[in-house]
């Protein structure tokens, strides 16, 4: 029995039990909101938006970063007549330039995969954070969230002037299937900024084991 076939057999034996108020499984999502004053929200590399910011913070006002035009109708026609914001149609990264970005529907990416086959692939042009945010009113109470498969530590070298400003991080922290960072390059960029772990907000499994972490820094 292969990991696909393994893991579709448990969805159906979970559905089936809770039926009788049985788990197999037990998880829990800590709540990460508490003690946090958030006014804003900077989200680079949001697709269709950030459930569990979007579910925390709904008053918030979100600053989208998003390279992938698939993307563009749905965030001003439905996810922008819902909640305040803006829309910056660009990729983010550690400084001006122009790149190939490659897209397979679920997954984009500046990077290709040994493991995973793009569709198609944009001609889209980067900009550091620091100059796409230039004439926005960015404060302490802003959580600045990083999702771009692989693009996280080139998004981060592009902010330093957005760090000072803002008082935490949230960030995909890539363990395996990526070649441009290790996680203590993250890890070690965001302390020397004036960040420090928090939390991990939430694990995500494959079959080789942890394949990536949402973890929350927290100015020092």
């Amino acid at each position: 029995m292969n990991f696909q076939t393994k893991l579709k057999f448990f969805k159906l034996l979970q559905s089936f039990l809770a039926k009788f108020n049985f788990k197999i499984f037990y998880s829990k999502d800590k709540d990460f909101t508490k003690n946090l004053n958030v006014e804003n929200i900077i989200d680079v590399g949001v697709e269709k938006g950030t459930n569990f910011l979007i579910n925390n913070f709904p008053k918030a006002k979100y600053f989208l970063i998003e390279a992938n035009s698939t993307f563009y109708d749905y965030l001003e026609n439905n996810f922008l007549k819902r909640f305040r914001g803006k829309l910056f149609k660009i990729a983010a990264g550690k400084k001006k330039d122009k790149k190939y970005f490659y897209d397979s529907g679920p997954i984009s990416s500046f990077f290709k995969r040994d493991n995973f086959k793009f569709k198609k692939k944009l001609f889209v042009q980067l900009l550091p954070l620091d100059m796409i945010l230039i004439k926005e009113k960015i404060n302490k109470n802003t959580i600045l969230k990083i999702d771009c498969e692989g693009g996280e530590l080139e998004v981060l070298k592009g902010a330093v002037k957005t760090l000072k400003k803002v008082n935490y991080v949230i960030i995909e922290l890539r363990l395996q299937k990526i070649q441009t960072y290790n996680p203590s390059d993250i890890i070690n960029f965001l302390y020397k900024n004036k960040f420090k772990w928090q939390q991990v907000l939430k694990v995500y499994y494959a079959k080789e084991a942890i394949d990536y972490m949402d973890i929350l820094f927290i100015k020092k």
